[in-house]
């Protein structure tokens, strides 16, 4: 029952933001955007709501079921692909971000040994093969073809199964540039006695270093010869 309340105060908080004409202003690419109704095929905040929706079905069918719910004129996957262009993707961080600073402050969640469990790992994502995204994010060469790549990685709750922050980059980025990104973006949201687990690929002194420097607790899989001395 906790879980149901916690998660319908998360939707009204996502609710409350989206609903937000400052949400709008900031979040948009381009200042002319949304400016009069009826220019644009979905409206920033449906734009949002189905981006965020968790869609099962082809992208055609799920336009459709989600114009029926809002009751709105049909729309076609190459009008979603013009809409979702005009949404600055930094939205969705910024409703992430919002969402975990209430759950981390209202919310007695879950810890192990008084420490809030937090684990970190990445993983490389096959990306729809374009140029555009190979020039982003990078790309393999499989006999002769080159095949767009990309590297998601993630700092993860393991108690309250909770995204802390996440990135997705290009597919050449080392993992412990990006795990130092996320570390920071933990930090500027605000530490809670945390404990990250990392798994082996990420020791090296200058990390550990890093880490120290920011002051936190961690457990890392290392090699017995990694280092002689830790201190």
């Amino acid at each position: 029952m906790k879980k149901i309340n916690y998660l319908k105060e998360g939707i009204r908080i996502t609710s409350l933001l989206i609903d937000d004409i400052i949400f709008l202003f900031e979040f948009r690419m381009k200042d002319t955007y949304f400016t009069r109704t009826g220019r644009s095929k979905m409206s920033f905040k449906n734009i949002i709501l189905f981006m965020i929706n968790f869609v099962k079905k082809t992208l055609q069918l799920e336009l459709d079921d989600f114009s029926k719910i809002a009751s709105t004129p049909n729309i076609t996957k190459q009008a979603f692909s013009q809409a979702r262009q005009k949404v600055s993707p930094k939205a969705f961080i910024h409703m992430l971000n919002q969402v975990n600073k209430w759950y981390y402050k209202d919310i007695p969640f879950e810890k192990y040994s008084e420490y809030r469990l937090l684990a970190i790992d990445g993983t490389v994502l096959e990306v729809n093969n374009t140029e555009e995204l190979r020039n982003e994010f990078g790309y393999i060469e499989n006999q002769n073809k080159k095949v767009a790549r990309a590297r998601a990685s993630a700092l993860y709750d393991v108690e309250n199964d909770m995204i802390i922050s996440s990135k997705l980059t290009h597919y050449r980025c080392g993992e412990r540039e990006i795990a130092e990104n996320l570390i920071d973006q933990m930090v500027n949201l605000g530490s809670y006695n945390d404990l990250i687990l990392f798994d082996r690929g990420y020791p090296s002194k200058d990390f550990i270093t890093f880490i120290e420097s920011r002051k936190l607790k961690y457990l890392m899989r290392v090699s017995s010869g990694f280092l002689r001395v830790v201190v």
